[in-house]
């Protein structure tokens, strides 16, 4: 999905950047919390950030992953007083933010950022329908499933043989990101991993039969046209 910042004109980009301030975020460290006051909507100028979503103690799920030239905490700020998800930096991240008020104003004087902004947010609510399909209709095998088909998206370059995700996954990771056990997730991979549909090379993995995975989700139904993590 092509980042909102990406999506405006040279004028709309640069009245908001005109309008915003600059936070650095260290790797690890939260950009803004579930249940927090929302404030400020945030726009990745570096790095990646993570917004996720506390299930249980120690179980979360995530919800997306937004890098360079994308926005975050456009529910909380639009939707209710307080944040609905937690976003933390994946990396050290630079962010400029501006103020719940002060974006309002802008989107009430400018229709055609208030069109690219309604776009963006449409579409990003189409991609998380569409991970929610793939966890809920088939389970904790298609939620891992989903998980590598976005990976390949994101990360996957193309081999005469396969598809190498370029980015380290650990199995920690991969279960973080779904919100079930490291114990089932490697059992899943165990079990593909002798079916031949995925293996790791040097530390990274490598999906042998991505037709495996699109014929698991029926993804032929699905309308979404780039799923991202």
């Amino acid at each position: 999905m092509e980042p909102l910042l990406a999506r405006l004109e040279s004028h709309d980009y640069d009245m908001l950047m005109a309008n915003a301030k600059k936070i650095h975020v260290p790797a690890g460290n939260y950009v803004f919390v579930e249940g927090g006051q929302a404030k400020r909507i945030f726009f990745i100028s570096r790095g990646t950030v993570r917004v996720f979503k506390e299930m249980l103690p120690d179980k979360e799920i995530t919800v997306f992953v937004r890098g360079m030239m994308d926005c975050i905490g456009e529910i909380g700020i639009f939707s209710g007083a307080t944040y609905s998800n937690s976003a933390q930096a994946m990396e050290d991240t630079d962010l400029y933010y501006i103020e719940k008020a002060d974006m309002e104003v802008l989107m009430e004087q400018n229709g055609r950022l208030g069109l690219q902004f309604t776009k963006w947010v449409s579409e990003a609510l189409e991609a998380s329908k569409a991970k929610l399909r793939d966890y809920l209709v088939f389970g904790s095998e298609g939620a891992v499933a989903s998980f590598f088909i976005r990976a390949k998206n994101m990360y996957g370059k193309q081999m005469p043989d396969g598809v190498l995700i370029k980015e380290q996954f650990a199995v920690q990771d991969i279960s973080k990101h779904l919100g079930i056990s490291r114990e089932t997730v490697s059992r899943i991979l165990s079990k593909w991993r002798d079916k031949g549909v995925v293996e790791k090379r040097n530390r990274y993995y490598f999906i042998k039969d991505i037709d495996f995975f699109r014929d698991l989700l029926v993804c032929e139904t699905c309308g979404v046209q780039n799923c991202i993590i």
